[in-house]
């Protein structure tokens, strides 16, 4: 099940799904629009403003605290308003027990200079209600990302890291 609006915001107003950074003028009807936090383009400088060029991938890190409770998971699309310019994001499922800012991945496949800063919503997150809580969370899973703050790269769990 999708969570609405009201839902979304009586959880955030309980510390849940968004527990810092949460900005009224990104819900949605059944989600939240994400907020640029920093952006890291191909020059590997991390900053809050940045102008991608065409074939550049660049990632975002989120704005906001995500907090899912141990029954709540979360998919993320990008904007349709950027997806009309060209930008294509990846983003992995945010799982059960996740806490912390996100990291999304995008690739501007236009023709055009793409400029970005901090603040801009770039990305959709749709809250979903599972069936009934888990029996481990994500932190107690695997956790690799738990807690992240500003762009996280990825970090190579097959050496044990």
């Amino acid at each position: 099940m999708i969570l609405s609006d009201s839902t979304i915001n009586e959880l955030v107003k309980g510390g849940k799904l968004i527990s810092r950074n949460f900005s009224p003028q990104s819900l949605t009807p059944n989600g939240y629009d994400l907020r640029v936090g920093t952006i890291k383009g191909s020059s590997g400088n991390i900053t809050d403003h940045a102008e991608i060029e065409p074939a550049e991938h660049f990632l975002v890190s989120s704005q906001e605290e995500i907090y899912c409770p141990t029954d709540v998971c979360a998919q993320m699309f990008t904007r349709s308003s950027y997806a009309r310019k060209g930008i294509i994001g990846s983003y992995g499922f945010v799982d059960a027990g996740f806490r912390g800012e996100l990291t999304l991945a995008f690739y501007n496949s236009s023709n055009e200079v793409f400029s970005l800063k901090a603040g801009e919503r770039i990305a959709q997150i749709i809250f979903h209600r599972i069936d009934r809580e888990v029996e481990q969370s994500y932190e107690k899973r695997s956790g690799n990302y738990q807690n992240s703050s500003g762009i996280t790269l990825s970090r190579d769990t097959s050496k044990g890291n």
